[in-house]
């Protein structure tokens, strides 16, 4: 028996990054998975790498009726969806000087509005049986950020916003769990974009070069994915966790 064996847990974001190994060892340890991204044919890759034990659907996280589906499909094949880790997002680099206002707006429709239309119909899917709901922040939650301004206020909100869905469960009387993880620069295509590289570019080497050891891995995500949704964190709820080498507790960073 897998650590997360007999749990259905739909992912966003799970055609690329920590998204992709969230799935992989999620259904590693026995979940079953619903593999969603906006990406639909990287969803399906996934999900195809994971075989039977998943499905794929497409999601616009940005689009509530998207959300209605999503969550209709997936019980249609597994029945009670008990667990959501919003991973989705989009990184967009500029100070407060230089943002511009479309790009903020987009940066918080994806990354707050997102996240807001996840843990509602997260909520309302799992309070009857409850459930576990695991949202994507970011060391920039607690550090602030001069060069990703938009980002830094978005997962900020992610935080708060974990922390309400955790107060709103706690005395709605629902068994339902809302944690969030706050890693630090995770090798991703997202990432290796902003670091003027290809999204294919050869991550191994990346990971033996002098840089490796700045960046979080997406298996070192995936790892903390596994016990926030596994029953062994059964009494942690409303905490936001980092995953960044001590990063924000460093004070020259």
């Amino acid at each position: 028996m897998g650590r997360v064996a007999g749990k259905v847990v739909m992912i966003t974001g799970a055609g690329s990054g920590a998204g992709k190994a969230d799935a992989l060892l999620l259904a590693k340890e026995g979940a079953k998975i619903i593999a969603t991204d906006v990406n639909f044919e990287a969803a399906k890759a996934t999900a195809a790498a994971i075989g039977e034990a998943a499905i794929a659907l497409p999601l616009n996280i940005t689009v509530e009726d998207e959300w209605v589906k999503a969550f209709a499909e997936a019980k249609a094949k597994f029945g009670y969806v008990d667990t959501l880790v919003n991973n989705a997002g989009i990184l967009i680099q500029a100070s407060i000087e230089y943002m511009t206002f479309e790009d903020w707006q987009k940066t918080l429709n994806t990354n707050v509005t997102g996240y807001y239309l996840g843990c509602k119909h997260g909520v309302l899917n799992m309070k009857e049986k409850g459930g576990n709901i695991v949202n994507m922040g970011s060391v920039t939650s607690h550090l602030g950020s001069p060069n990703y301004f938009a980002y830094a206020a978005a997962k900020s909100a992610v935080v708060s916003l974990t922390r309400s869905v955790n107060a709103h469960a706690k005395t709605g009387g629902y068994a339902i769990r809302c944690n969030a993880l706050c890693p630090d620069g995770i090798l991703t295509p997202m990432v290796l974009a902003q670091m003027g590289l290809p999204p294919d570019a050869d991550l191994e080497m990346i990971k033996q070069s002098p840089m490796g050891h700045r960046f979080c891995y997406p298996e070192d995500v995936a790892n903390l994915v596994l016990f926030l949704v596994s029953d062994e964190s059964r009494f942690i709820s409303g905490a936001d966790i980092a995953i960044d080498n001590g990063n924000f507790r460093f004070s020259e960073f």
